[in-house]
């Protein structure tokens, strides 16, 4: 079971509930009613759909989360840059205030 794909297991699954749904009388004369399975198996395979969708939704949040931050980030980089510049612009190039406030940078 740990090399098979999603995509792999969700076959599986689907596949078995056809065959036993098309061969349903069969099993049945054998001692197997199939019907709890079948329904069990859909209920089941739905509810990894349904996983599966709010996992590519926390997948996307996640996503635009990080550009959030990170754009934010840029915004507070860029705002502190120029207000070196205008420390830079009171002080003078050479003011040692100005000298140690460029060491951030490194």
């Amino acid at each position: 079971m740990g090399n098979l794909t999603e995509s792999k297991k969700r076959d599986f699954v689907t596949q078995l509930v056809v065959i036993m749904e098309q061969n349903a009388q069969l099993l049945a004369d054998k001692g197997f009613d199939p019907a709890n399975k079948i329904d069990q198996l859909k209920q089941e395979l739905s509810a990894a759909d349904e996983a599966e969708g709010k996992q590519a939704d926390a997948m996307a949040a996640a996503k635009n989360a990080t550009q959030l931050a990170q754009n934010t980030l840029n915004t507070a980089y860029t705002d502190g840059s120029a207000t070196v510049d205008l420390i830079s612009g009171l002080l003078g190039k050479k003011d040692n205030l100005l000298l140690e406030i460029k060491k951030l940078r490194k």
